[in-house]
């Protein structure tokens, strides 16, 4: 079996207190929209309130839409929903995901959304994104970064209209785990106008808003010239990611001879919020928009005691952003985690009304 299908192989095994998730990310190589997919199984911890579910999540991203920037959908299912394809795939109702391909459908009250979709990876195994040797830690949530630097082509409906997938940009992940992570942001950006060889992906992560928990920011950044590894260590210990304003996310990294700095941001309007669940009962709330950009400036030293010099300037329209925080983020409408649509404009706090 292929390594990217035994990373994608269904880790849970009938037990209470667990969730997984299979997601793909469709980034239009214009910019202009961009398509979210995720199928998901989760079990509430013993004690803990809910039954077991199959649920099925998706998203579509238009900033050049005028009245219909985003539409997010999910529908819920039985977790007897759920059942395994061979060799790696997996089905929740009619909704199939399996090497190579997806498809399915989503719909609440005036909204659908439906996907038909094929993607390739060119038989490259699933990369790394984190610090060497993650793997042996004894973490609450896995993740496999199964195709990297993939390009889509089908068709995805959305409200009845229909889009032709060719060439698409993106990536599928594979989560797993006991517990949910209290504090996430993500970006990725799969093109840049200036080198089509580059590629971003950045985050801060932190388990715990304990003290004691560290705040970690693994950055990865590939050029035309060179794959520069910000996060490994040492090279994490000097790397800045933060989020000055709803909705921005501003970035730096530097090693001894290259540094970079960087900012992506996203058209609030884009902004779609769902409710996750920890297996325990809590939420953590995710504001997310596939329609992001970013621009950033890299600089070079001959050795560490040189001064800097910039580079290179690279700029992209073709991005995703997602914050995880226990709390909303202001002006974000977010989808209850017993909800199948975005709550009304008009509902004070959605999230925190139905738990």
């Amino acid at each position: 079996m292929p390594s990217n299908e035994r990373a994608n192989l269904p880790r849970w095994n009938g037990q209470r207190g667990f969730f997984e998730i299979w997601f793909l990310v469709v980034l239009d190589p214009g910019g202009d929209r961009a398509w979210w997919l995720r199928y998901t199984l989760f079990t509430p911890a013993p004690g803990s309130p809910g039954e077991p579910r199959a649920t099925m999540w998706a998203a579509a991203f238009d900033c050049a839409s005028p009245t219909r920037p985003a539409v997010a959908l999910k529908s819920i299912h039985p977790a007897t929903a759920f059942s395994t394809l061979s060799p790696s795939g997996v089905r929740i109702g009619d909704s199939e995901f399996a090497p190579g391909r997806c498809h399915g459908q989503v719909a609440s009250g005036e909204h659908a959304i439906a996907w038909d979709l094929r993607f390739t990876s060119e038989g490259r195994p699933p990369v790394r994104r984190e610090p060497r040797g993650t793997a042996l830690l004894p973490l609450p949530t896995r993740v496999a970064h199964v195709h990297d630097d993939i390009t889509f082509d089908g068709t995805v409906t959305v409200d009845g209209e229909r889009y032709e997938v060719k060439g698409a940009p993106g990536l599928q992940k594979h989560l797993w785990g006991t517990r949910r992570l209290e504090e996430l942001t993500w970006l990725y950006c799969p093109r840049f106008r200036e080198d089509p060889d580059a590629r971003l992906e950045a985050m801060i992560v932190r388990a715990q808003r304990k003290p004691g928990h560290p705040r970690l920011a693994p950055i990865y950044l590939r050029t035309g010239d060179a794959e520069h590894t910000f996060h490994e260590m040492p090279n994490m210990l000097f790397t800045r990611v933060t989020s000055p304003s709803r909705g921005e996310l501003a970035f730096s990294a530097t090693s001894a001879t290259v540094a970079m700095k960087g900012r992506a941001w996203c058209d609030p309007r884009t902004l779609v919020g769902y409710a996750y669940r920890d297996p325990k009962g809590w939420d953590v709330l995710v504001a997310q928009s596939d329609v992001a950009q970013c621009e950033m400036e890299l600089f070079s030293r001959p050795h560490p005691f040189a001064a800097w010099r910039p580079t290179k300037k690279l700029t992209s329209t073709v991005g995703a952003l997602e914050f995880h925080a226990p709390e909303a983020m202001p002006g974000v409408r977010y989808i209850p985690w017993d909800g199948t649509a975005l709550a009304r404009e008009d509902t004070p706090d959605p999230v925190r009304e139905t738990g």
